[in-house]
């Protein structure tokens, strides 16, 4: 039985080795001060530009982000048309914490498939967020977006830093399935050799 167990165990494994906990983006931490930084308000957000070359399984969005402690704040994803974020496909909300690090949701599950993407932190309300620049692994592409004139092209200095976090996405290969069926094969013999095995005299 044991022998049993231990092949459903390593069926399990090779099952679940297909879809891996992963960092999908992560641009590294930018600066800790907010000198010459992004705001976030309710009127002015920032987006930066990804690509997938993979179906993923986004569980956690990220910003490095400072400011006042309480702003209410969402973080996106759009999809891609023109280089412009163009429709909004999924969305979470957080509360700034005042200090400056990793601020954002997790616990999401969020499906996309390969493609071009913007991930867009917004403000909620009039309180201050900012994103400072600085980050050492930067996106593509960075905008600034503003209720009155649109999307603007940020300046590559202004490297703000993101990280998503999830699984990318997959289907057993043939070796893992081949052994997940030896596993309960295996399973289905010791279970039916116990079965037949005659009681002990007594």
């Amino acid at each position: 039985m044991k022998t049993a167990l231990a092949a459903i165990a390593a069926a399990m494994l090779a099952w679940t080795g297909t879809a891996q906990a992963d960092t999908i983006i992560d641009t590294g931490p930018a600066s800790t001060t907010l000198f010459d930084a992004q705001s976030i308000t309710a009127t002015r957000n920032v987006a930066g530009f990804f690509e997938l070359n993979k179906a993923v399984t986004v569980n956690g969005v990220f910003g490095w982000i400072g400011g006042n402690e309480g702003a209410r704040l969402t973080a996106n994803i759009y999809s891609e048309i023109d280089f412009v974020p163009a429709k909004l496909l999924h969305s979470t909300s957080f509360v700034n914490t005042g200090s400056i690090g990793w601020q954002g949701s997790d616990s999401l599950n969020w499906k996309l498939d390969a493609g071009s993407y913007w991930v867009v932190f917004s403000g909620a309300d009039e309180n201050k967020s900012f994103m400072p620049n600085g980050a050492a692994d930067p996106l593509v592409a960075y905008l600034r977006g503003n209720s009155d004139n649109g999307w603007l092209r940020l300046p590559e200095k202004d490297a703000l830093g993101v990280r998503l976090t999830g699984f990318t996405s997959g289907v057993p290969e043939p070796a893992s399935w081949a052994l997940m069926i030896g596993g309960f094969g295996l399973a289905g013999g010791a279970i039916r050799t116990r079965r037949k095995r005659p009681a002990a005299l007594a």
